[in-house]
């Protein structure tokens, strides 16, 4: 038979571990360039305003788009969302920040300039790398990656660029651009996900691999520890299953 005392530890275990629920904090990087398509784009959009509705307390959410000049258009374009910590009766504090997060997130994609048509995506993971690092140690940690990988920011065009016609030259491009950038990931899981994109099925099968080479390489991953998954708007709108583990 159970006994009182039994039944009051046990509650008693049930509040304490959900007071300890550790925070996450989420940076994503979306590609809202002109060679995403509208369908993509829309799906990714409405991913993220999913996600926000189901934040918890603690939790925070970086949102990065992914332009034509990331290193001038980042600094304005960053979307950053905190819920608060302090509970108020009858989650008044939750309902006041679904309403505030709601109207920013419409304002941030109203944003955008759609006939913009260079896809830095280096710049916006330097900006990503940056919002990582300022991140509370004591969250939950992760960063989500959708876009069609294709960079296109005036220097490189990967849909046509040289270094890009191997496996072996793309690996060679990504190390040089990694120490240039000084890009790394410690500690922090890693997702990437595919957006539909107007250029990629233009490709040639061997220019693909070399491009899935190149970040696999740039972002210092293996097939085991991280892969771009096709439905990238599915990785936003359920990150907390699609997107764990895999630290490198």
């Amino acid at each position: 038979m159970i006994g009182p005392r039994f039944v009051v530890s046990l509650a008693f275990l049930l509040v304490t571990g959900c007071s300890h629920r550790v925070p996450v904090a989420t940076v994503e990087v979306i590609d809202v360039s002109l060679s995403i398509t509208p369908r993509a784009e829309h799906a990714a959009l409405d991913a993220v305003g999913y996600q926000i509705s189901h934040l918890g307390r603690g939790d925070r959410l970086v949102v990065i788009p992914i332009t034509g000049d990331a290193q001038n258009d980042a600094g304005g374009r960053i979307l950053r969302l905190s819920v608060p910590t302090t509970r108020e009766p009858y989650d008044t504090d939750l309902r006041r920040f679904q309403e505030n997060a709601q109207k920013q997130f419409t304002a941030w994609t109203a944003s955008f300039e759609r006939r913009q048509s260079r896809t830095d995506i280096l710049g916006a993971l330097d900006a990503a790398r940056q919002e990582l690092i300022l991140l509370p140690k004591d969250t939950e940690r992760r960063l989500i990656v959708v876009s069609d990988f294709i960079e296109d920011d005036g220097i490189y065009r990967f849909v046509s660029d040289t270094s890009l016609t191997s496996s072996a030259h793309a690996r060679q491009l990504a190390a040089h651009l990694r120490e240039q950038h000084a890009f790394a990931l410690r500690g922090v899981p890693l997702c990437l996900g595919r957006l539909e994109s107007s250029d990629f099925p233009l490709m040639s099968p061997r220019r693909k691999v070399a491009l899935r080479e190149f970040w696999m390489s740039y972002f210092d991953a293996t097939e085991e520890s991280v892969e771009i998954q096709l439905d990238g708007a599915g990785i936003l709108a359920d990150a907390g299953r699609s997107c764990v583990g895999g630290k490198h």
